[in-house]
């Protein structure tokens, strides 16, 4: 049996957070049906690149659920939508706030019908606050966090702009921050018998992405930025040098020991103590810059191995889905589809021993579970 069977989910969302929670979710059993609008459905279905008329990304992040086609803004679909309602146990959206009430079908709505249901909601901003009803997407959520002026080359104060992070950090961490709450209301549910409303914030969870950060400010007033700390490119032993090839490796010796095994694989045991005071990591820098260069990504990749330095080569994607630790973790599913035939996606992080994930079902056609549930 599957660890989530028997828990039933409506998935109003759509694009990124709201479908990667619900995903993760159906990957461990969970009945997710996917409540699309007709006609165009959920706007992901469209992103190329396609395999015959399915796109990639739909393919990726909504396999093992089903669809279903509602009309929320009629009388009938508000209806069909509230009766399913009464077997669900969690409703996720990711509408603006106030947008379901206005269509009669919020959770003060739904818990009527259903007392144990469970509804989270994914906003940007929140329910409250002047930024409540603002679109926006995760360069703006980010940017605003203080996230943003952390990334990319140089300081604030000399040449170089901030950096667009490389992966959409507010989508992803809320839509696992929604997985992880809606487990725990669902816990309450079971041991209450009530539901109860989750507000998951994009802006709040990208808040929250950096305990270094608030630590640094909160207990000295220092505001770290883009090389200005430890962790943004301030210190020669967490850094990203330039290779040989003109590819790049990143050094990430924070403790002692690391950095003394990387001095001595580069034999140069008298840089060991000079990184106990920060006065001599310019000086550092340029000594690993001038190291590395010495040999391509790939010989120091060979080099180092088993040397315990944590220096690690920078990969493009398609060298980390070949990589050999990719492989052994299972991270890249080869699917069989009898419609599709051979496809591939990306597999589960999460393994469990006893209650593994699985991929059961291919992401759906449009509206094609209707009869099933309508």
């Amino acid at each position: 049996m599957l660890a989530l069977e028997g828990i039933r989910v409506l998935d109003l969302s759509r694009l990124l957070p709201g479908p990667y929670c619900t995903m993760l979710l159906a990957d461990f059993g969970a009945e997710v049906i996917k409540i699309e609008e007709p006609r165009l459905g959920d706007y992901s279905r469209t992103f190329p690149p396609f395999l015959k008329d399915f796109g990639y990304w739909h393919l990726q992040l909504n396999r093992n659920k089903k669809s279903v086609t509602l009309d929320l803004k009629s009388e009938i679909g508000r209806q069909q939508f509230l009766e399913l309602v009464r077997t669900a146990d969690v409703v996720v959206e990711s509408y603006r706030p106030g947008v379901l009430k206005k269509l009669g079908v919020d959770y003060e709505v739904a818990s009527k019908i259903n007392p144990k249901i469970i509804y989270c909601s994914l906003s940007g901003y929140g329910s409250k606050g002047p930024l409540a009803q603002q679109a926006d997407h995760d360069i703006g959520y980010v940017s605003l966090a203080g996230i943003t002026a952390m990334s990319g080359e140089g300081t604030v104060d000399k040449a170089g702009k901030p950096a667009i992070p490389g992966v959409l950090m507010a989508d992803m961490n809320a839509a696992l921050s929604a997985g992880m709450a809606i487990m725990i209301a669902l816990r309450h549910a079971e041991r209450t018998g009530q539901g109860q409303e989750i507000d998951i914030s994009l802006y709040n969870v990208a808040m929250t992405l950096m305990p270094g950060a608030a630590s640094l400010y909160f207990g000295s007033g220092f505001v770290a930025q883009r090389g200005n700390n430890w962790l943004t490119g301030a210190n020669a032993n967490y850094n990203i040098y330039a290779t040989k090839d003109g590819r790049y490796v990143s050094v990430g010796c924070l403790e002692k020991k690391f950095w003394t095994n990387l001095c001595r694989a580069l034999e140069r045991l008298d840089m060991i103590d000079l990184v106990d005071d920060a006065k001599n990591h310019l000086y550092l820098e340029q000594q690993l810059a001038q190291e590395f260069a010495k040999r391509t990504m790939a010989e120091w990749e060979d080099y180092l191995a088993g040397k315990d330095t944590c220096v690690t080569p920078v990969l493009n994607f398609d060298e980390a889905v070949a990589a050999e630790q990719t492989k052994a973790n299972d991270m890249v599913l080869t699917v069989q589809d009898e419609e599709l035939g051979t496809y591939q996606q990306l597999g589960f992080a999460m393994k469990l021993s006893k209650t593994p994930a699985s991929l059961r079902k291919r992401a759906p056609r449009l509206g094609e579970d209707n009869k099933e549930y309508l």
